[in-house]
């Protein structure tokens, strides 16, 4: 009866918080370039976001189209193909999240996210600092993983 009731309780805790007992993954977000995995699990994610920077940064998560690679990703960027018509034609949606982090420092919160098997996601920082310099994702600011 014991051990009914404590996986109950486990139960209800795994359906109750959100996050709880979901993997988590850290990107580190450098001055211009992402650290992260190339592949990851489906299923809940939780994001955390470290910046050893010396600039702040962003990393968002954006759903892109089946087929679209991160080589096409850089060839629109060399081509200087505006972000937003590049979203027109790559991302799958909108982003399904932001986490900002100041230079050195990690971001204040976590972004959690059901990550779908077969889909490729991208990785992303568009800020540009000092205000007038190229935007981070035109410095190469950006890096997609596959989730199986």
């Amino acid at each position: 009866m014991i051990s009914l009731t404590l996986a109950l309780l486990a139960t209800l805790l795994l359906v109750a918080v959100p996050g709880f007992g979901a993997e988590e993954v850290k990107i580190v977000g450098r001055d211009f370039s992402f650290e992260a995995p190339v592949i990851l699990r489906a299923g809940i994610t939780t994001f955390v976001f470290e910046n050893p920077g010396a600039v702040r940064h962003e990393m968002i998560i954006i759903p892109l189209r089946h087929g679209v690679t991160e080589q096409q990703i850089a060839e629109a960027h060399k081509a200087g193909i505006p972000l937003r018509k590049q979203m027109e034609q790559c991302a799958d949606g909108e982003a399904l999240g932001i986490l900002l982090a100041k230079a050195g420092q990690n971001s204040s919160g976590k972004l959690l996210v059901d990550l779908i098997g077969g889909r490729t996601y991208l990785l992303l920082c568009q800020l540009e600092d000092p205000q007038g310099m190229p935007r981070h994702n035109v410095l190469g600011m950006y890096k997609t993983f596959k989730v199986e």
